[in-house]
């Protein structure tokens, strides 16, 4: 289990994410500069510096390409020299033409250098990047200087272009070992998700032990301590022994070989009738209503369940309601398969249950839950107790 990037892909994507980010930095500077030397000329009714702001947008047709195709030296060397071009035709329109601008130090003119600098995104490597940055700050003061002496201004050192190659350069180094600390930490936090994993894996087998435990030892020995003295009837012996060969194993909590081929080999209206079987072996009088067949539209894993939570109930009517007569009623519902479980007994008081009994929770609520279906008690003291297990029925028994 991962949080977040897998840290082996991480210093890949990040490089990746980085170039495109000054791509798009580099795409803004250019576009912002196009814009503003656009306004200068209308607003001078300059037709060559809006012709020159006209000519810085062409540049972007080859970062466009460069921004969504694999990054290519030589592309890049073609944006940088076409930039660079636009550069020096900018400067020279506008210190030709436009009197209140007296030397180099105009907006738009850092907005190209700084566009020239950010073409460093083409490269992958921190050295490269260096590299392709240093290139970018030298071609655009260069074009700078070119296009003042075409135009007979002054050049004058842009600050702001310098600020913001060093901002650019502290990106570079930086982040790469930020993403190297980040990546250690990446490294702890999925061996923790690992290890929330394993234990909830642990805790899910312990539940499945827990249920199959009571289901099978704890409740037939219940169903002993109410006998009385003598003879254990030879089903309930016999399943005892069973039982208690397979706690001697490493598979309990699953079921036996020969359970899951008993099991493969029979229907699920013969499964649900081995349980009521087991029930009336140990003296329990079942009466079967409704429409049993339509077990068949559940799922196998849902049929197991079923059948687990409604060994339980049987044996709940037998150790706790006082009666030894049960009526089970089976029924489509809808999307759902109902079985109500109902007797006459005692009953008890639903908000008055103990949380130590795990019949109902582990062995009934909780299965049925797991695969889908709810659980829904009624009970009063002295009127009896109704349990519905709704399941949700298999899309492709129904059609069947």
């Amino acid at each position: 289990m991962q949080l977040g990037i897998p840290a082996q892909l991480a210093p890949v994507l990040f490089a990746q994410a980085l170039s495109r980010l000054f791509l798009v930095y580099s795409a803004y500077a250019v576009i912002f500069a196009e814009i503003l030397l656009i306004l200068a000329g209308w607003h001078e009714a300059n037709a060559w510096v809006m012709w020159a702001g006209f000519l810085v947008g062409f540049p972007g047709f080859v970062l466009w390409r460069l921004m969504f195709t694999p990054l290519s030296p030589l592309s890049a060397s073609l944006y940088i020299l076409f930039l660079s071009a636009t550069l020096v035709l900018a400067t020279w329109a506008v210190l030709a033409t436009m009197p209140d601008v007296e030397s180099t130090l105009f907006l738009p003119f850092s907005l190209l250098g700084f566009a020239l600098i950010t073409a460093c995104g083409v490269a992958a490597r921190v050295r490269d990047r260096v590299l392709w940055a240093s290139f970018g700050f030298a071609m655009a003061n260069l074009s700078l200087l070119l296009g003042a002496y075409l135009a007979g201004k002054p050049y004058e050192f842009d600050l702001r272009l310098l600020l913001g190659f060093g901002v650019v350069l502290a990106a570079v180094i930086s982040t790469p070992r930020l993403l190297a600390s980040n990546t250690r930490f990446q490294i702890t936090f999925d061996h923790s998700a690992e290890s929330v994993a394993s234990d909830a894996e642990r805790l899910e087998n312990t539940r499945a032990v827990a249920a199959r435990l009571h289901d099978t030892l704890l409740a037939n020995l219940a169903v002993i301590g109410s006998t009385k003295p003598g003879m254990l009837q030879d089903p309930v012996r016999e399943a005892i022994e069973n039982q208690l060969a397979l706690f001697e194993t490493s598979d309990f909590g699953r079921q036996s070989g020969s359970e899951a081929l008993a099991q493969n080999s029979s229907t699920e209206l013969e499964q649900l009738m081995a349980v009521i079987s087991g029930a009336e072996a140990r003296g329990l009088l079942v009466n079967l209503g409704g429409n049993p067949s339509a077990i068949n539209s559940l799922t196998s894993e849902r049929v197991d369940a079923l059948n687990a939570a409604l060994a339980q109930c049987l044996t709940n009517v037998q150790l706790h309601s006082g009666q030894n007569a049960v009526e089970v009623v089976i029924l489509p519902a809808g999307e759902n398969l109902a079985v109500t479980i109902i007797d006459g007994g005692s009953g008890f008081n639903v908000d008055q249950v103990p949380e130590d009994r795990m019949g109902l929770k582990l062995s009934v609520r909780d299965r049925i839950e797991q695969c889908g279906g709810r659980v829904r008690l009624w009970s009063n003291e002295g009127q009896g107790t109704a349990v519905m297990l709704q399941l949700p029925v298999s899309v492709e028994a129904s059609d069947a």
